[in-house]
C-alpha cells in the first residue's frame, strides 16, 4: 500500500512540473551571428518581421529573407506582392520575400531550400514566435542538414506566454504548438518523401 502510494504521489509530481513548465520546454532562444537571417511565415507576420529587423540592425547577419504564403490574400492583394513592396521600403537592398506554397514548418524548408539555391549562405539566424521555436529548429536541422541554424524566440504576448494557464489564448497556443511538435517527433520526423517544388 505505501509503494502504490509513493509511486502516485511520484505521478502527481511528474504531472504538476510537467504541466507547469509544458510551455517553457517549447521556447529555444540562442542566436548566433549568421550569413543570413530567416523570419519564418505564420504567427503575427510583423512580430517576427521587425523582430529579424533588430537583429539585422544589431548586425547579427548582413541580409534577411522573409517567408511569405504565396496562396495568401490580403484585401484584395497578393500577400507576396504586399511583402515584397513592404520589405522594399523597410529594407531596401538587405532583405527579400521567399514565397511558401504549403503551410508548415516541415514543407517551408524545402521552399526555402529553394530560395536559397546558389546564395553561398552556410549559416541561417531563424526568427519565429517563441512557441514555434523548439519544433522549428528540429524541422530545419533534419530537413536541411547542409545549414548551421540557430534561432530567435520573437515575443507573441497576445497569443503565448510561458505561464500558459494564465490566458485562455496562451493555454489554446501550448496546447495546439504540443499537438504540432508531437506530430513531428512520431509522423513527420520518419517521413523519407520530399515535397514537389515546381520550377
Amino acid at each position: 500500500m505505501v509503494k502504490r502510494i509513493l509511486v502516485a504521489a511520484v505521478l502527481v509530481l511528474v504531472a504538476v512540473v510537467f504541466f507547469r513548465h509544458a510551455a517553457t520546454f517549447l521556447v529555444v532562444n540562442a542566436p548566433d551571428h549568421a550569413d543570413l537571417i530567416v523570419v519564418l511565415a505564420g504567427g503575427d507576420n510583423d512580430l517576427r518581421y521587425w523582430s529579424g529587423v533588430k537583429l539585422l540592425q544589431d548586425g547579427n547577419a548582413p541580409r534577411l529573407i522573409l517567408d511569405v504564403f504565396a496562396k495568401g490574400i490580403t484585401f484584395g492583394n497578393p500577400d507576396v506582392d504586399l511583402a515584397s513592396d513592404f520589405v522594399s521600403r523597410t529594407m531596401p537592398d538587405r532583405a527579400t520575400v521567399c514565397p511558401v506554397e504549403r503551410n508548415s514548418t516541415y514543407d517551408e524548408a524545402r521552399y526555402l531550400e529553394k530560395c536559397l539555391q546558389g546564395s553561398g549562405v552556410k549559416s541561417i539566424l531563424v526568427v519565429t514566435s517563441a512557441y514555434h521555436t523548439r519544433r522549428a529548429l528540429d524541422i530545419l536541422r533534419r530537413r536541411l542538414p547542409q545549414y548551421h541554424f540557430s534561432i530567435y524566440a520573437a515575443p507573441d504576448p497576445d497569443y503565448f506566454g510561458e505561464r500558459w494557464w494564465q490566458t485562455r489564448e496562451w493555454a489554446k497556443t501550448t496546447f495546439v504548438e504540443w499537438q504540432r511538435y508531437l506530430w513531428w517527433l512520431c509522423v513527420d520526423r520518419w517521413r523519407r518523401g520530399l515535397v514537389i517544388i515546381a520550377n
